[in-house]
């Protein structure tokens, strides 16, 4: 089956899907960091997101915001003992910290009073959080899921949200890392286990 045949037989429920976005915060798109903000801008994520959650509202469809905030003593931060924290010199990042501007979400991705929004205290944001119960009590089995990074935050969600039994679909223009070959990587290879892959012009094309 091909995957637009598999796109048509398959639409997605407006009544039970919700928007998960993942980490469209500063930090991550508006790091004042030239060459990587301008590969962020080349993408279209944030373009494409505007778009999509713009969309979603119009129909009804709830909009889940992830964002990561932090302590500044760092006190709620674990650095596990990895191979890429030891060849780094076991240097510790610097937390994403609650109030600062990295914090911040994106000016063109405004929250509203409607949407949700989860802090994670770690990568996966199923872990410690109600994400969850606030998408079962919306009545939510299937994430249409996007944000920064494809290879990371967001894997995770992918992987954990299709244990916790919802179908996951990955909006590939709305999910992005500056490391492009990670980003490929993980669509070509991981995201088919877990989701349907594709647009969000395609996937609000088949919305019932």
């Amino acid at each position: 089956m091909s995957p637009d045949t598999g796109r048509r037989k398959f639409p997605i429920k407006k009544t039970s899907a919700a928007i998960v976005l993942n980490d469209m915060i500063n930090g991550n798109l508006h790091t004042g960091n030239e060459e990587h903000d301008a590969k962020i801008r080349a993408s279209g994520i944030i373009q494409a997101s505007a778009k999509l959650v713009e969309r979603a509202r119009d129909v009804g469809i709830p909009v889940v915001w992830i964002r990561v905030e932090r302590r500044a003593d760092r006190t709620d931060v674990f650095d596990s003992l990895t191979d890429a924290y030891i060849a780094g010199g076991c240097k510790p990042k610097p937390p994403t910290v609650h109030g600062s501007h990295q914090a911040e979400q994106a000016a063109e991705l405004p929250v509203l009073t409607v949407d949700q929004v989860v802090l994670k205290p770690r990568t996966d944001p199923f872990v410690g959080t109600d994400l969850e119960l606030r998408l079962r009590g919306l009545g939510v089995d299937t994430i249409l899921l996007g944000g920064v990074s494809t290879n990371h935050g967001v894997e995770s969600i992918a992987r954990s949200a299709k244990d916790r039994n919802f179908h996951v679909v990955l909006l590939k223009d709305c999910a992005y890392n500056v490391d492009h070959e990670a980003h490929e990587w993980t669509l070509k290879h991981i995201m088919p286990g877990l989701a349907r892959v594709m647009t969000s012009v395609e996937a609000l094309e088949i919305l019932e």
